[in-house]
């Protein structure tokens, strides 16, 4: 039985289904009808029709225990208003404080017959002024820091952009995230990045980055500018500690869609004060130990066999 229900943001009036929280406030809740909000990017309207081939069912909008709003599908996308500048959206979401978190310029969903490449033929570049420089891209998602500050861009498979870097101007695809202080956090190279190591120089590339967030990537800088982390698919490590030797690689795993493929898994390596950890956590003093960078040829890497490196 449809019911209509209280936020502080106004009513969501004929809600099909409403889940509601231990302490009695709002939870997730499905609006049947028309329901405009008064939200902190204005007045709203979230999803209440469906049953097309983008958007099959209505997507709920959910609050924080403390009756904040959580995440708002959108009846059409909407111009909103954000620390970058007004965005296209068709999903926000809000941190706690009530400050924007994420915002989706698409929500529809993926199906059979509605594929990612449908999707991505609906989205229209954005130019963003950015701490690594002016960007214009089709995004997926826009994320915002809880001061407001510029968190991450995700991008759409195919979308490439230039930024400055650490390492100075650097094309990225996927995906750019930032330090609160505006600091590049780590991008994914457009193509195999050959970077100076404490152990000779890498080439930071995963081959097989989903794209699902651009919160996490190849090459990763600490606030300072330094390189914190790097993963490389086509470049091995070998270590001499005490007489003894390791000898580090990317893996290999099954493609999940051809049988006769096999997709290279990143080899990843962090970079401490004095130590630098490879593969699952094991440690080596930079001092006490010698390293040697060897390349890693995998076939379906004839694409990048230019890019220098290792």
């Amino acid at each position: 039985m449809a019911q209509d229900v209280r936020t502080r943001y106004g009513t969501l009036l004929g809600a099909t289904f409403a889940v509601f929280h231990d302490n009695g406030s709002p939870s997730e809740i499905w609006p049947g009808q028309a329901s405009p909000l008064e939200t902190p990017l204005g007045r709203l309207v979230p999803q209440h029709t469906g049953e097309d081939l983008r958007k099959p069912r209505v997507e709920p909008v959910t609050f924080h225990p403390d009756g904040t709003l959580r995440s708002l599908p959108l009846e059409t996308q909407t111009r909103v208003s954000t620390p970058l500048g007004e965005i296209p959206a068709e999903l926000v979401s809000f941190h706690p404080s009530g400050t924007v978190r994420r915002v989706f310029p698409l929500n529809g969903k993926l199906s059979g017959p509605w594929t990612w490449e449908d999707e991505q033929r609906l989205a229209e570049p954005l130019a963003l002024k950015t701490p690594a420089g002016r960007v214009e891209a089709r995004l997926i998602c826009v994320h915002f820091h809880p001061s407001g500050a510029l968190r991450s861009l995700t991008l759409w498979r195919g979308e490439e952009v230039e930024v400055d870097s650490p390492l100075g101007r650097v094309r990225a695809r996927l995906g750019l995230a930032f330090h609160e202080n505006g600091a590049l956090r780590s991008l994914e190279p457009a193509e195999p990045l050959a970077v100076p190591t404490p152990i000779g120089t890498l080439r930071a590339f995963d081959s097989d980055a989903l794209g699902v967030s651009g919160d996490a990537n190849s090459l990763v800088f600490a606030p300072d500018g330094k390189l914190e982390e790097l993963a490389s698919v086509d470049c091995a490590v070998a270590v001499s500690c005490g007489g003894q030797g390791r000898r580090f690689a990317p893996s290999k795993r099954q493609n999940l869609c051809e049988e006769n493929v096999v997709d290279p898994v990143p080899l990843r390596l962090r970079f401490e004060s004095g130590l630098v950890r490879i593969g699952d956590d094991e440690a080596f003093e930079l001092d006490r130990c010698t390293f040697r960078v060897e390349r890693q040829i995998f076939a379906l890497f004839s694409d990048f066999q230019g890019a220098r490196g290792c």
